[in-house]
């Protein structure tokens, strides 16, 4: 190979399963950021928020929508085409970066029709109920997925808790772990909280919020007994978009509950001074998957509100909550949450909160935005694509 047809060494194809996706869009932009040259190879998903145009050279593999499952299989099919068409901008990328393990087969298919040999840096964020079941498609699935992180020459994951309890133990994962927590990304110049007010002031409810993407049901439904029993005195705000298989639902869980509020969509970085300076608490709750996947997880929005020094109130029993416990940057709660949190907003005093709130705006910004995690990721990226 002469040095013309070499690829360039900071170019890399990003494939992802939805281009508007936050944390794709987080990453892309990091990445860029970080000298990258990126070309996405991107599906689109038709959800209930704004489609914002990419902001990368982006190759559309498809459209899909959501839980429509056989649609999308077809969608993943159909994109083998233009695998095909593009192998030539592949062959030109000197990493592959990867969200997901179905993107992953795409990935090493068009790394295949390119005659490639950049090396396959997999994110895997998530460990969905099916990856850690008994029946024969679950076996099936961790098949797969171990098929795959062999030839994986980075895994990235973004909590320690998946290491312990999946990759290492369930899929014996013994290759190089990059940890990218769920940091602020672009954060170093974020402004301060806009019109924090003191808390319970004039009468004034504590104000509890959640924002992000809604998958939890038991959440909502801990929020509305919360919020019914004390009637005027906690009020949630919720900011983000129903997704998964609550989206239907979203609605009817908290329709007619005067103590919840839900504002729509926010834009992140742009809006986080506005909507965490609105509240008390940030809720870090999630019950969707208690025995896998939220137990072991660390949410966005522990970091976005650590930002803005705002205390957070998560479940005793998870990562994230021994996340909080280790940093003194909120509470944390035993079952049953509905009993144990009314007990809480009943007792707590400004006091209370006063402490632990300039106890968390206390800690530097840096230790919540992915300015220097992006390019340490670089560098070991960088590392892998000069050691093939």
């Amino acid at each position: 190979m002469t040095a013309s047809t070499l690829p360039n060494s900071k170019r890399i194809a990003f494939f992802a399963h939805e281009r508007g996706d936050a944390r794709v869009v987080k990453r892309i932009a990091a990445l860029g950021d970080q000298g990258w040259t990126v070309i996405g190879f991107t599906f689109h998903r038709v959800r209930e928020k704004k489609d914002v145009p990419p902001t990368w050279e982006n190759i559309h593999l498809g459209t899909t929508y959501n839980r429509r499952y056989l649609q999308r299989l077809w969608a993943f099919v159909g994109c083998v085409g233009v695998l095909w068409k593009q192998r030539a901008r592949l062959a030109d990328c000197s990493s592959v970066y990867v969200v997901n393990t179905d993107n992953a087969l795409l990935a090493l298919l068009g790394r295949c029709f390119a005659g490639s040999r950049a090396p396959l840096i997999l994110e895997l964020a998530d460990i969905q109920p099916a990856m850690v079941g008994q029946g024969t498609l679950s076996k099936v699935f961790r098949a797969i997925e171990r098929f795959v992180l062999k030839r994986t020459a980075l895994l990235v994951t973004t909590s320690p808790g998946f290491v312990r309890e999946y990759f290492h133990p369930v899929q014996n994962h013994r290759g190089d772990i990059y940890l990218l927590e769920n940091k602020v990304y672009p954060g170093l110049h974020l402004p301060e909280a806009e019109g924090k007010q003191d808390p319970v002031e004039n009468g004034r409810p504590w104000v509890v919020g959640c924002f992000g993407a809604f998958r939890c049901s038991r959440s909502l439904e801990v929020m509305r007994e919360i919020a019914t029993k004390l009637e005027g005195r906690v009020r949630f705000v919720l900011r983000g978009y129903p997704a998964g298989t609550i989206a239907d639902e979203f609605h009817g869980l908290i329709d007619g509950c005067t103590g919840i509020a839900f504002l729509g969509p926010y834009e992140c970085p742009g809006d986080l001074a506005k909507i965490y300076g609105a509240i008390d608490f940030n809720w870090a709750f999630d019950e969707s998957d208690p025995n896998g996947n939220s137990a072991w997880l660390l949410p966005n929005r522990i970091y976005e509100g650590g930002c803005f020094g705002i205390p957070a109130l998560a479940s005793a029993a998870t990562e994230t909550g021994r996340w909080i416990a280790s940093r003194e940057a909120g509470w944390t709660f035993a079952e049953p949450l509905a009993s144990s949190l009314t007990d809480f907003f009943e007792t707590v005093s400004p006091q209370d909160w006063s402490k632990v709130r300039q106890h968390c705006a206390a800690r530097p910004r840096t230790d919540f935005t992915g300015e220097g995690d992006y390019a340490e990721l670089t560098a070991e990226i960088l590392r892998k694509a000069a050691s093939v």
